[in-house]
């Protein structure tokens, strides 16, 4: 900083009691508010003096963090907060490049979140909102890289550090999430950062079950010994512990969840089937048997899980399978609230049509030829009962009367045809307006789009 000098001589001043400055070369003295006034001014001239290095040191920043040296970013960063404490741009890089140097062993989120924070409330208003979502697009990158990191691990150490550095993970970015939302006052939904997070820790346990801890199990002969049996049981539990804490970071039960289900089934029916082997020397080389496998309650126990989890799927499916078809039928309202006029037009047509239909019933039962069909049945069945009467010997009045019964037949089939015919032609009318009315009532269910 400049020294402070005299108005009057620009002698250098020496401070004394109560704030005054004596000066020492022409004795005159200067008052407390006076030298607050000169600090200022000499504050004042440095700024100016440095101002003109903050879009240098802010493209240089840019530039080292574009290269992924965020260490050196983050250096320029600081320097153009020395400079401009209020500088947002720079406490945004400065952010970002603190969170991008984040390990396993020393994540950076909170300062991370502290430079967004404060380059929120350092930004021009017309910028602000593009701030806020910048912030939280990088906090959950962050977050994603950080459980990313931890499911790597997993995959080549599926132990218990591993397993319960996930839970840790998961801690520090609810930690950051809420530091957000109380430095910045803007929160970032929960589902929006946790759903992706259950689908990282879900893919960790597979890479883990296929990669290693299968082969692992399996041995070089296929039959493990007791010690890789116990590995693989506490494995098994590693990976069921976090399938179960990714179904808890998803925070509702959908689709999405049927699948970690699945693979927790999966991961327990194996180890119900599992085993380790043992063998005996014989004069004809090894002969194997099992040597431990699970309890008979520690079976049950995960067979009434198996049971729980199926259950829990099926009530997905049929959950998901009513929310379906309730949205299917709220868009099919909302599209027909919005076209009244078509459904008034379509339901005045399915009314005439249902009209029409009805006569035309009506107009069958009025087709001729019943009456004309009962008398002749009447005719033929009292011809049919003169002919019974006959005796044997009456053969040739047997014929007659047959006779009689074949011309009465004839002339029902005719009558019978005629009346079919017509009604045969009315039911296609029918089947026609029907038709018609089928997809009138289809175009009532089909779903829509607004």
């Amino acid at each position: 900083m400049a020294a402070l000098v005299c108005d009057i001589c620009g002698g250098k001043l020496t401070m004394g009691s109560g704030g005054i400055a004596v000066c020492d070369s022409c004795g005159v003295e200067h008052t407390k508010e006076r030298m607050q006034e000169k600090v200022q001014e000499i504050k004042g001239v440095v700024r100016v003096d440095n101002y003109h290095m903050i879009e240098n040191y802010l493209s240089m920043a840019q530039n080292a963090y574009d290269s992924s040296n965020q260490a050196e970013a983050e250096t320029y960063c600081n320097k153009v907060i020395e400079i401009d404490p209020n500088n947002y741009q720079a406490w945004m890089l400065k952010g970002k490049s603190a969170g991008w140097q984040s390990t396993l062993q020393s994540p950076r989120f909170a300062e991370a979140v502290s430079g967004f924070s404060k380059s929120i409330t350092n930004a021009p208003e017309e910028e602000r909102n593009a701030i806020i979502e910048e912030s939280k697009v990088e906090i959950k990158k962050l977050a994603s890289a950080l459980i990313s990191l931890r499911g790597d691990r997993f995959a080549k150490w599926p132990d218990e550090d591993e397993a319960a550095g996930f839970f840790d993970d998961v801690a520090q970015i609810l930690q950051a999430m809420t530091q957000f939302l109380l430095q910045s006052g803007n929160s970032i939904p929960l589902s929006e950062v946790m759903e992706p997070i259950a689908f990282q820790i879900n893919q960790a346990v597979v890479a883990a079950w296929n990669g290693k801890i299968i082969p692992d199990y399996k041995s070089d002969e296929g039959r493990p010994n007791d010690y890789e049996w116990r590995i693989f049981i506490e494995r098994v539990g590693y990976c069921t512990s976090l399938l179960e804490k990714a179904i808890d970071l998803c925070g509702k039960d959908d689709e999405a969840d049927i699948q970690l289900y699945r693979n927790l089934i999966h991961l327990h029916s194996k180890a119900i089937d599992s085993c380790s082997w043992d063998y005996d020397i014989t004069d004809w080389g090894k002969r194997w048997h099992k040597s431990y496998t699970l309890t008979a309650n520690a079976i049950w126990v995960r067979r009434n899980l198996i049971s729980q989890y199926n259950a829990k799927i099926s009530e997905i499916k049929s959950k998901t399978a009513r929310e379906k078809e309730e949205k299917r039928k709220e868009s099919i309202k909302r599209y027909w609230e919005a076209h009244a006029d078509d459904k008034a037009r379509l339901d005045a047509e399915s009314q005439d049509l249902t009209k029409q239909i009805a006569a035309f019933y009506t107009e069958i039962n009025k087709v001729p030829g019943q009456a004309e069909i009962t008398i002749i049945h009447g005719r033929i069945s009292e011809l049919e009962a003169e002919k019974k009467a006959l005796s044997l010997f009456k053969g040739k009045k047997r014929k007659a009367i047959q006779e009689q019964i074949d011309a009465a037949t004839a002339d029902l089939n005719g009558v019978q045809s005629r009346r079919n015919s017509a009604i045969e032609e009315i039911k296609r009318k029918i089947a026609t307006l029907e038709k018609r009315k089928a997809a009138i009532a289809s175009e009532f269910t089909k779903a829509r789009r607004i």
